[in-house]
């Protein structure tokens, strides 16, 4: 009787066992990662284009000239809490709420950032971010 047991209690744990193997399952997920550089502005004042329209004096000719132009007077403050880089090509790419903190953080801890901004210079940087959507998380910032 106890060898009859054994073996009945040898082939309940091995199926068990088997049961524990098939029922896992692997998933893998790729992220891309994208690197970026370019100049920190305050997402909450940037504004993508102005328009100016500019009239000629003279009566005879009402030649109206429209002239677009990027507007990029938006540096960080002390106050900013809401961050998006301005790339090289004139591209605005926004962070999320989690990355905006991270951006704080840096720019109370890094002295350069710190006198660039109280001397009203652009904060260059380089972003190694993840898309989510329409806002870019950060993974690292320099």
């Amino acid at each position: 009787m106890k060898f009859t047991t054994v073996a009945v209690l040898s082939i309940f744990v091995g199926c068990l066992s088997a049961q524990t193997d098939q029922a896992e399952t692997k998933t893998t997920t790729t992220t891309t990662t994208v690197n970026l550089a370019g100049t920190l502005v305050d997402q909450g004042c940037y504004t993508t284009h102005t328009q100016q329209k500019e009239t000629n004096g003279d009566q005879t000719s009402s030649q109206t000239v429209v002239t677009t132009k990027s507007v990029t007077e938006c540096p960080t403050t002390t106050t900013t809490t809401s961050f998006g880089l301005l790339t090289p090509e004139g591209k605005m790419v926004r962070f999320d709420d989690a990355s905006n903190t991270r951006v704080i953080e840096m720019m109370k801890s890094n002295k350069v950032w710190s006198s660039d901004i109280k001397g009203h210079k652009p904060v260059k940087v380089h972003v190694v971010a993840m898309p989510n959507g329409e806002v870019m998380v950060i993974k690292e910032i320099k």
